[in-house]
């Protein structure tokens, strides 16, 4: 027993609670209190972490919160998961016209595009020699439970993109995509969705001056379901663009598909205007055809290597549904199986504060140890190649794709976050040595986003180990 409690002392006394010299240095010269930040380090088949400085310490992780979401979902989805969206008639087209209008009901999907939606309204056309719908669009929005959500209270930026909520029926992620191109002629605007509609007024000047502030030279207003765009564009920026929020999920996609439906020969039937409604599809409805998602692990892919908030709030809320489709989503219902979840794994965190699983929250919670034994267990499991294939490459790819000066140049597979008094890092790191290690970095409060070098100084230690 004695020699037993003598083996677990020497384990324990082994794990580095000072950072090393070249990380604290770091954080010297950029003004960063150690105590501020979070360090856990420990490779994948090793009992016992090598560094744990503050590792218990709870923080806001931003965007690496996203590993949790991601992990649960690959392990209760599968990877080979996809939403659906199916498109009914409350009867089947006759004499080319369809009666009662299209009923849509959707599942979440936060990959739905315009391409896509073009070959659901090509193949209503084929299938049946669709001519003509008469007279309404309806979306079935029911498989998400209805959220005041309030796209300001993040950061009083309800228009930017990352501020959209994940509903049943997505198009685009909700997002408007407005280009400027400037040219011989002037400044041309682009409008992505083409939504004939939707700009009711452009009044944007070429500009002298350099690019550096661009966007808030440019005034894009909302008005009801068109956009006003004034201002000024630099002709030295070249093609830019901006990607627009747009409130209204249903309203976005309905209108969207009457451009899209036009646009393949299809007819809104004379004897109604074409409206937009939101209810429940009938039980006695028939299905004309659905559109299935890419799976889940690519949808993955662009989630964690472009730190999408839109896919993340989705697949966080995706969970509710785990196992059983008729499941109304809900935030509160997500937590309850993600937590669940966690404890068949052996992962008990009574830190964890869960928002959106997305990491875009100034609430969300979780600590560098516990972040670090769920990369250990998700490392361990089957889901392991899926995940970390998900993670931008160290100089390669995402979000990390900037970091090309180092050695480290395609050994590590790391999730970044960033806000506000936050600046975080996590993931997997194959040392020189062919050792896989995981590492995790969490830094909150003054000073914090100027801890990228600290986590470079960390990654060299990590590296260079014996």
């Amino acid at each position: 027993m004695r020699l037993i409690v003598f083996f677990l002392l020497m384990c324990v006394s082994a794990v580095h609670a000072q950072l090393p010299e070249p990380v604290l240095t770091a954080l010297k010269a950029e003004n960063v209190a150690p105590e501020n930040v979070s360090v856990f380090v420990q490779r994948v088949d090793e009992l016992q972490p090598l560094l744990s400085h503050q590792a218990s310490v709870s923080r806001n992780p931003a965007s690496v919160m996203k590993l949790l979401t991601s992990y649960a979902a690959l392990d209760l989805l599968g990877p080979s998961y996809r939403w659906k969206t199916q498109f009914y008639g409350l009867n089947y087209p006759k004499q080319g016209l369809l009666e009662g209008g299209l009923w849509i009901k959707g599942s979440g999907d936060p990959t739905m595009n315009t391409a896509a939606l073009n070959e659901v309204a090509s193949e209503l056309r084929q299938k049946f020699n669709l001519n003509e719908i008469c007279c309404e669009v309806v979306l079935d929005q029911t498989a998400y439970a209805k959220q005041n959500f309030d796209a300001a209270a993040f950061d009083a930026k309800p228009y930017r993109a990352y501020n959209a909520p994940a509903e049943a029926i997505m198009l685009n992620q909700q997002a408007v995509r407005l280009q400027f191109s400037p040219n011989t002629n002037g400044l041309v605007t682009v409008v992505y969705p083409q939504w004939k509609t939707l700009i009711k007024s452009i009044d944007v000047k070429l500009t002298d001056g350099d690019c550096s502030d661009w966007k808030n030279a440019l005034k894009i207003k909302r008005e009801g379901q068109t956009l006003s765009v004034q201002g000024g564009f630099p002709k030295s920026c070249g093609d830019k663009y901006i990607d627009i929020n747009w409130m209204d999920g249903s309203d976005y996609f309905g209108n969207v598909f009457a451009s899209v439906w036009e646009d393949v020969g299809g007819r809104w039937h004379k004897k109604s205007p074409f409206t937009i409604k939101v209810a429940s599809v009938p039980q006695n409805a028939v299905l004309l055809t659905e559109h299935t998602s890419e799976t889940l692990a690519e949808a993955m892919r662009e989630m964690n290597k472009s730190s999408n908030n839109v896919i993340a709030r989705s697949m966080y809320l995706s969970l509710s549904r785990a196992g059983d489709e008729t499941q109304i989503a809900n935030p509160a219902k997500s937590e309850q199986v993600l937590k669940a979840w966690l404890k068949t794994k052996g992962l008990i965190f009574p830190e964890l504060i869960l928002e959106n699983g997305a990491g875009l929250s100034r609430v969300e919670r979780i600590s560098a140890e516990h972040l670090g034994a769920l990369l250990v267990s998700a490392y361990h499991s089957p889901v392991m190649p899926e995940l970390m294939a998900s993670l931008p490459i160290y100089g390669v790819d995402g979000t990390l794709k900037s970091r090309k000066d180092s050695p480290l140049y395609g050994r590590a597979h790391l999730k970044t976050g960033s806000l506000d008094g936050v600046r975080t890092i996590a993931g997997y790191v194959l040392d020189a040595k062919g050792r896989r290690w995981v590492m995790v970095v969490l830094a909150n409060g003054e000073n914090a986003g100027a801890t990228k070098p600290a986590q470079d100084a960390l990654l060299t230690w990590i590296d260079q180990q014996k």
